[in-house]
């Protein structure tokens, strides 16, 4: 049987271009660019935690990292009348939390995942007390603008608080769209500075004493524990 030279000379040519060319296609599916690093891997989550309610925007960094950034705000109010000793008090106290953050996500396995970054932290606890009516004073009926009032304020001492905790779940899944996490972990920002301020009447308790005794009851608490539930949505 006579072999077709023609034949040859072409399955030649085919078999020394797929030599060439296949090296070279798969060493550019092993490395991907720069423009794929920064294109693909962004989603937006949506979160509720400890440190308020919020948002941010996710990036992924190949498998193992993430990173994100957003905001997160809480404003919790109380206005309460109390009665003590047959003396109508009000009690105003209010709570805002919350901040800028910036964290970064380690994944060593799929379902859990270490976390460090840091907030901004707008944190302030304020406390105000004064008489709703007239408060009897020995045989006279004092007026409440000549009670006055008592108000705390407490806040933290660093205003960017460093964070570090541990998570479950994905903040940004690489295999589906919607994602979820639990995050439990703490922010740091040191013993808290407490001021206590006064008028009519109650000045005179706004001293050096009473601050010392206040100080010593708030310096335990300087951290602030964060349990995190975020929702996320993989957009590219």
């Amino acid at each position: 049987m006579k072999r077709n030279p023609c034949l040859l000379y072409y399955a030649a040519m085919l078999l020394f271009h797929w030599l060439t060319v296949f090296p070279g296609q798969a060493q550019t599916e092993k490395v991907p660019s720069k423009s794929n690093l920064f294109s693909s891997q962004w989603g937006i989550g949506l979160n509720v935690s400890t440190f308020g309610i919020g948002g941010e925007v996710i990036k992924g960094l190949g498998p193992k990292f993430d990173v994100r950034a957003g905001y997160s705000t809480m404003n919790l109010n109380v206005n309460k009348n109390m009665d003590i000793q047959g003396n109508n008090l009000n009690l105003k106290g209010s709570l805002y939390t919350g901040g800028a953050h910036i964290k970064v996500n380690f994944n060593p396995v799929r379902w859990f995942h270490l976390t460090l970054g840091a907030a901004t932290n707008r944190t302030l606890l304020s406390v105000a007390a004064g008489a709703n009516g007239d408060l009897p004073y020995e045989d006279l009926n004092v007026k409440p603008e000549d009670v006055g009032g008592l108000k705390l304020l407490i806040a933290p001492s660093w205003k960017v608080s460093p964070y570090a905790g541990i998570g479950f779940g994905q903040t940004l899944d690489r295999g589906k769209r919607l994602g979820f996490s639990v995050d439990l972990g703490t922010y740091y920002h040191s013993v808290p500075q407490a001021v206590l301020m006064g008028g009519g009447m109650l000045a005179p308790t706004v001293n050096q004493r009473n601050m010392t005794v206040i100080s010593k009851l708030i310096a335990p608490y300087d951290w602030w524990p964060v349990l995190n539930i975020e929702l996320s949505y993989r957009i590219f």
